[in-house]
């Protein structure tokens, strides 16, 4: 059998540790007279248990598992005989595990999760220091899984815009491809009609030119001249045509040497030796080129065969140069 001891009036007063009040206390049992005052005794009275809130809001952040924490005074009374007090936390409407020392309760919470409140009882006293919010075990809290979802819907909006811009872009490449296309068909048409008028205008001068030639007969030149022509255009008057005239007693070393030289390019490895040297040099442009040419050619008329042989030599090692460098093969007969 329990009760609620009897409140305090006048004898207390606060800041006290202890108030001693006298009492009877018996039992009203079936009218029986005897037990109306079972015993005459002082009962000794301690501050009630006093608890500090959980936060200034109110509320406590706390994650799973984690213990909660109340603190306070006057938790354990200072009786003899190390008397403890009885107490139950409810958080919500389930209790916890409790653990008492003299300034605070150590609250093992429940599995739970969310917000609830909390409530020490001990005694006829029933306080609540505040309530506990109890965090997900999920690794994203809710301020974080809103981040992401803006951040998700962002990005969408982003890439539809950018699939909008390009859808636009390949239309608007289109339309310019078939504009290109309509102006090169009538370009090309423009062009098969210019060749076809050119070629009959072409085809009326050939026809004139005929009748020409078949009164005139093919007009030509010599192959003195026709040489000239081709080795040395534009110029009437070259060294090559006049006799060498060479002012002191030079004449007979500079004829000499000529014949020499003139037996060293009739040698097929010097004469390639002397225009891949040639050809090596930075300074040596493509006039200096034609201009060697025109003369080596000169100094071999009497030797075609050989200098057949010699150019045949030189375009295959050219082509086998702009294979390798993978050079235009329109450039080959540039030389």
């Amino acid at each position: 059998m329990s009760c609620f001891a009897p409140s305090l009036m006048a004898e207390y007063l606060p800041g006290l540790d202890t108030v001693k009040h006298a009492d009877e206390f018996g039992f009203i049992f079936n009218n029986v007279q005897v037990l109306l005052v079972y015993n005459n005794t002082n009962l000794v009275y301690y501050p009630n248990p006093f608890f500090e809130p959980l936060s200034t809001s109110g509320v406590l952040e706390q994650k799973p598992g984690s213990p909660i924490i109340l603190k306070g005074r006057n938790l354990i009374p200072p009786a003899s005989g190390g008397a403890k007090l009885n107490y139950t936390v409810l958080i919500g409407e389930t209790p916890c595990s409790v653990t008492v020392s003299e300034s605070q309760l150590l609250c093992e919470p429940p599995n739970l999760t969310g917000q609830y409140k909390v409530v020490v009882q001990v005694g006829g006293l029933h306080v609540s220091p505040g309530a506990v919010h109890i965090m997900s075990d999920s690794l994203l809290t809710l301020p974080a899984i809103v981040s992401i979802a803006a951040g998700g819907g962002l990005l969408l909006i982003i890439v539809i815009l950018v699939l909008i811009a390009y859808k636009r872009k390949s239309r608007e490449n289109d339309l310019t491809l078939k504009r290109l296309q309509m102006q090169m068909d009538n370009l090309e048409s423009r062009v098969a009609l210019e060749c076809k008028e050119a070629f009959a205008e072409l085809q009326t001068d050939i026809n004139e030119l005929t009748s020409d030639l078949d009164r005139a007969g093919i007009p030509h030149l010599d192959y003195r001249t026709y040489a000239m022509r081709v080795l040395f255009p534009g110029i009437e008057d070259h060294p090559v045509l006049r006799e060498l005239e060479v002012s002191g007693n030079g004449q007979q070393n500079v004829e000499k040497a000529l014949k020499l030289f003139g037996q060293l390019i009739n040698n097929k490895v010097f004469l390639l030796t002397f225009i891949r040297t040639l050809e090596m040099q930075r300074s040596f442009s493509m006039r200096d080129r034609g201009n060697v040419a025109s003369l080596i050619m000169t100094a071999l008329q009497g030797r075609l065969e050989y200098a057949t042989d010699v150019l045949k030599h030189l375009l295959s090692d050219l082509i086998d140069r702009n294979l390798e460098s993978k050079n235009h093969p329109k450039l080959l007969l540039r030389r």
